[in-house]
């Protein structure tokens, strides 16, 4: 095999892998909208497992829904029912 073949078939290979690293780096890159709703999306899961919820991501932005009105309360510094608690309560008068 000819040394200059080898020489030119490895820098086409760096080449194309280099470019695709960077096309990926900017094509997966995160927009600060996405970046807000995955942050959104994992603060509503931790209050739904820390206030007894239950966890839908449908539920997330949904004004309707009972349980982002509680998560919105919690935000703004509202007292908010603690699911814990009164499922413990049923649970004992069963």
């Amino acid at each position: 095999m000819d040394v200059k073949f080898l020489i030119q078939v490895n820098f086409y290979t760096l080449r194309t892998i280099s470019m695709s690293h960077a096309w990926l780096k900017k094509y997966l890159k995160m927009k600060p909208e996405v970046t807000k709703i995955f942050e959104d999306l994992e603060d509503f899961k931790l209050f739904c497992a820390d206030f007894g919820h239950p966890f839908n991501e449908g539920y997330l932005y949904n004004k309707h829904n009972q349980v982002w009105k509680d998560y919105q309360n919690i935000i703004k510094g509202h007292n908010v029912k603690n699911m814990w608690w009164i499922d413990a309560e049923k649970m004992r008068n069963a």
